[in-house]
Parts: C-alpha cells; structure tokens; sequence
C-alpha cells in the first residue's frame, strides 16, 4: 500500500516468539502501525506474496546468524520488498552488530521505550514512502523515455524491428554508440515521377498534401515488410532491407515491397488524376550488396543511415525506372536465383556507371507479370 502519515501500515514479523510478539503488540498498542502477519523464516516469501507489508521487524534473538543473513538477502533482492524498512529486535544489544552484518536498517532493543519505538519505526516509514515515489517516479520516466524512443524508431523502422532493438543493448548501442558496421542490405530507391510539372500546377499546400499521401503510402508497404526508412529527399524515399536487423530473404521482402508500391501508387495516381487533374507515376531501382551501416553527421546532427557503392547503384537504378517500372541489378536477380525466387523478370540492357571498368547487369518485372512473385517473407 501506499504509506503516508494517516494510513495505517501493515507490519509483518518474521520469527515465532511469543515474548517477541507480546512485546510488539505493547509497543504498536492504539498506534497506526498493526501487527498484520507473524512467520516463520521459511514462511517469508509466502508471506509477501499475499500481502506487502510496510514494515519487517526481524526477531534476532531467535534466529541464527545464517538464517538472518539469508532472510535479509532475499528481502532485500525481492522488488516487493526492497524499500521496505527492515527492524531487528532482541532482548540486548550483544546482537546489534549481527544485526546490522546481515542487512536490517535499524536495531532495538526489549527495553526501548514505546515513544521511541514508534518515532524511530515512522521515521523510516517516511523514509521509505519517499524512496517508493522516487522509485515511482523514476519508472514513469523510464517508461516514457523508452515509449518516446519507440514512437522515434517507428518513425522510420516497422513497430516490431523497434520492439526487437529496444529488447537488444547490443543493436541500441550499435544504433547510438557512433560504430559503424559493414552488413548485406537489399536498398530501394522509389521515385515519384513528373513531381515538377505538378508541383508548377498545384499551390504549395497541394503539393504536401500529396507527399504526405505518397510518403505514407511507401513507409507503411515498407514497414508491413519490415524495412527501414532512411531518406524521404524531395520525391525520393530511400529504403533498407536486411538494417540494423539481419534479414535473409531481404532481396525478397525488397521485391514484395516494390511490387506492392506500385499497385498502390496506381491507385493513388488515378485518384490525384480525378482531384487534380494530375498525372504522375513511379519508378523503383532495387540493389543488393554490402554497405556501411551507422550514424553520420556532426556533434550536434546525427543520421543513422546506409552508405556505399550498393546504395549508389540503387540510386541509379530508380532515376532509370520509368513510371510503372521496377528495375533490379544482377546481383539481386543471382541472389533470387540462389533462393530459388521466380519473379518473371526480364534481361535489359547492361547500365554503364560513371567510375566503373565494368557495366552493370539490369532486370525489370513487366508490369502484367508482377502478380508472378511466388514467395512469401520468412
């Protein structure tokens, strides 16, 4: 219960003396502290468990020193009963020192007076109703910063990859600690296409109103595939697979993912054709490779983000894509193939990039076969 100064606080007694327990009752006679159960060492736990007490009076003279060194301990490591005051009493002082050695926060004596006895009893009390609302308070605050770090993750990360890193130190250390790793990621680049003619057409409220259709689209098709959200640029959403969690069937998930961005989209362009008269459309590059996972900024501005050649090929990729289109590099196509993945895709051309001795192979899943992809995401 909660203790303040007019409750009445419950007082469990760990021991079976009767002189002990006589001796209580006088002390705690009319007082707002009641004897509310009486065991023995064993009983302790058993005890707790039906009913908290706000005070454990410990009766030394019949214990050994073992028994109380290990009643103590396992009052003091059970989180009912950590900041419950804990008194030892015996007949003299030859075992305050006992006492104090095995954990209890105050010692008395048979021959306390009762004035004594209870302002020494209540002063711990408020001690100990002033260290529960700190330890109250303090998981309120606890509770509130993790939800607030929840609610930032899946911004940009689907609510079960937070949940996961939130229940893993070592994946919130490798996203706040400043390291960067090297991992295998499959990354996206969805690109909406004629963002400039319709951005001339339409007035700036328009214009967001309609990233905010897109954007939300894409990030909740991203997060139902559990991916991460990296960059929304403009009218380019940058997306990985596989980051910070390890994803086997990333090259997967990418695919599903785009191949369900663009049914959608259709959608929502033919509605955005109706209100505004508008047409547009969107283009998708997919890359799979190793890239360098980590924060990147100054002291002041952090970005947890993906960078390397991979994402550079991505990005070429989905500036290439017509609207409608969803292009993939060979190495997603020779992952696929590993897996044994079958999604009707169709050679191109080879794509040359700038810096590069070699070209690189390109795929594309025509539009009337995309309903071909026979997988599901593990």
């Amino acid at each position: 219960m909660s203790a303040t100064l007019s409750a009445t606080y419950r007082t469990l007694l760990v021991g079976s003396s009767e002189t002990t327990r006589g001796l209580l009752d006088r002390l705690l006679d009319a007082s707002d502290i009641v004897i509310d159960d009486m065991v023995e060492p064993d009983q302790v736990i058993a005890s707790v468990a039906r009913r908290a007490p706000d005070l454990i009076v410990l009766d030394v003279e019949a214990e050994a020193a073992t028994t109380l060194a290990r009643v103590c301990g396992v009052l003091k490591a059970n989180p009912t009963t950590l900041l419950v005051p804990l008194v030892g009493l015996a007949k003299s002082a030859k075992q305050r020192l006992l006492a104090f050695e095995a954990g209890v926060d105050d010692f008395l004596t048979h021959q306390v007076r009762r004035e004594e006895f209870l302002m020494r009893v209540r002063s711990l009390l408020k001690v100990s109703a002033t260290r529960r609302q700190l330890a109250a308070e303090q998981l309120a605050e606890e509770v509130k910063r993790r939800e607030l770090i929840r609610a930032a993750f899946r911004r940009y990360i689907s609510p079960k990859l937070a949940d996961q890193i939130l229940a893993s130190p070592e994946l919130l250390d490798s996203m706040f600690a400043g390291t960067h790793k090297r991992t295998q990621v499959a990354v996206m680049f969805a690109d909406m296409r004629g963002f400039t003619a319709l951005s001339e057409r339409l007035n700036p409220e328009q214009v967001v109103e309609l990233l905010n259709e897109f954007f939300k689209l894409l990030t909740d098709i991203t997060f139902e595939y559990e991916g991460t959200v990296f960059s929304m640029a403009g009218d380019s959403l940058l997306v990985g697979f596989g980051v910070p969690v390890a994803q086997e069937d990333g090259a997967e998930r990418s695919i599903l993912a785009a191949k369900l961005m663009l049914g959608k989209f259709a959608e929502l362009a033919h509605r955005w054709t109706d209100r505004y008269g508008v047409e547009t459309g969107l283009g998708i590059g997919i890359n799979v490779g190793e890239v360098i996972a980590g924060n990147v900024g100054s002291p002041s501005y952090m970005n947890y983000t993906i960078i390397g050649d991979t994402v550079n090929v991505a990005s070429r990729l989905g500036q290439r894509a017509r609207a409608g289109e969803m292009l993939f590099s060979d190495a997603v196509k020779n992952l696929l193939d590993e897996r044994g993945v079958d999604v009707g895709a169709m050679p191109l051309p080879s794509l040359v990039l700038r810096g590069r001795s070699s070209p690189i192979g390109i795929f594309c899943v025509p539009t009337n076969t995309t309903d071909r992809v026979d997988f599901r995401p593990n």
